[in-house]
């Protein structure tokens, strides 16, 4: 069976070498512009067919489609709209592999928004591709469950590890004839994610905040603003201690930073300023002479960064 792939992480590397255990023949393509992160990823290291290409209307992809001839389209964690020209090009269908659950959360940015809206449990779907981003009928759904303590970072791996079997129930599915299709029904499009999405506003919740912190975390920290500096958050836990604060202040108590939200104090647990370090909220506090009832402020009250937000 022949199998077109685009993508290119780690979960794309996974699949693609379980496809190749299991017998696939497969073509592997990136786009120009993605040469560096698919070389991050050890792609060009898998020993299949390989193409880098400049657009999806480049003569030389094209070529290459035609002399393939795929039975099948997978594009596996791939930031592009592939074309309808393209997908038809495949015999048996075209299947995107989508690690958030659908309707719920079409997006580019599917390890963050099921954590910023505190998701407790996840899926990796697939679904036939249409010109419409996330859109197309349902081929499979492998459900997972998101911890309490879930960061972006252990998200993309418990996908990562999923490969094995969902390239195992995806092949069942293949070899009984042509795929299945469930409606999706409504759902919603998550944007990009932008500076303004990872910037704490302390007049949200602290529920909230605390999950925007793991979904920002390792891959871009949630960021705020202390004094002149821009600072990360890295671990904010809650505290149940109602604040009567100002929303975003500080409060510097028994040796432990804390932060008022809308609703109650966040216990602030690593700080990192870039360029200067990463530091626990006491040493936070000690090295920068933090008062009680300073403020953390978002960016927007800072007119002289407000191009950084366009």
């Amino acid at each position: 069976m022949k199998i077109v792939v685009f993508g290119y992480s780690e979960f794309t590397r996974r699949s693609v070498l379980e496809l190749q255990q299991r017998g696939m023949d497969i073509l592997l393509l990136c786009p120009e512009c993605d040469r560096e992160l698919f070389a991050s990823y050890g792609m060009h290291e898998i020993a299949v067919q390989q193409l880098i290409f400049h657009d999806m209307d480049d003569p030389v992809l094209l070529d290459a489609l035609r002399d393939f001839s795929p039975d099948y389209l997978f594009s596996i964690i791939f930031s592009h709209l592939v074309p309808d020209h393209i997908l038809s090009m495949a015999r048996h269908g075209s299947v995107n592999f989508h690690p958030a659950p659908l309707p719920a959360f079409r997006t580019a940015n599917a390890w963050f928004w099921p954590l910023r809206h505190g998701a407790e449990s996840s899926a990796l779907c697939l679904h036939h591709m249409t010109s419409r981003w996330d859109s197309g009928d349902l081929v499979l759904q492998v459900p997972f469950s998101l911890s309490p303590l879930e960061t972006q970072g252990t998200y993309v791996q418990k996908v990562c590890e999923l490969a094995p079997a969902v390239v195992q129930q995806l092949m069942a599915l293949m070899n009984r004839g042509p795929l299945p299709r469930t409606p999706q029904g409504k759902g919603r499009y998550y944007g990009k994610v932008t500076l303004g999405d990872i910037f704490i506003d302390f007049n949200e919740g602290a529920r909230g905040i605390e999950a925007l912190v793991r979904a920002c975390n390792p891959f871009h920290y949630a960021q705020t603003m202390f004094r002149d500096k821009n600072i990360e958050i890295v671990e904010a836990d809650l505290t149940g201690r109602a604040s009567d604060g100002v929303p975003g202040s500080l409060l510097f108590e028994d040796g432990e930073l804390y932060c008022a939200a809308a609703d109650e104090l966040l216990h602030l647990r690593i700080l990192q300023v870039p360029m200067e370090g990463t530091f626990s909220g006491r040493r936070f506090a000690l090295q920068y002479g933090v008062n009680s009832g300073e403020r953390l402020r978002h960016i927007r009250e800072f007119p002289q960064f407000q191009h950084l937000l366009r």
